[in-house]
């Protein structure tokens, strides 16, 4: 038999599954970026209204077999919202509908 002295690949840090709370009027935005942010996390607001501002972690997530940064806002009330960069300049907005989860990637 042959062994292999090749050191083992580094495997990402891959976040833990999240649970999201949808239904009624409350949906969900997963958001597929290309980075994880330098602060780690990623903002949002709903649409024009930057008092409202709030935000979530993003973490790698196996997807298809790749690690993919992804952020999960859980539980998000209907409506339109805007997503952040890291100078809090909106980069996407998505609407978000009760019941539902909002897919979304950002390149």
């Amino acid at each position: 038999m042959e062994i292999d002295e090749r050191p083992p690949e580094p495997q990402p840090h891959l976040g833990p599954s999240p649970v999201v709370d949808i239904g009624g009027d409350v949906g969900a935005i997963v958001v597929r970026l290309t980075a994880v942010p330098d602060s780690g996390e990623l903002e949002a607001r709903p649409a024009g209204r930057p008092d409202r501002r709030f935000h979530t972690g993003v973490h790698l997530r196996d997807i298809s077999g790749r690690a993919v940064p992804v952020a999960v806002y859980p539980s998000v009330t209907e409506g339109d919202y805007e997503i952040l960069d890291a100078a809090l300049a909106p980069i996407a907005t998505v609407t978000v509908v009760g019941g539902e989860v909002t897919d979304l990637t950002i390149d």
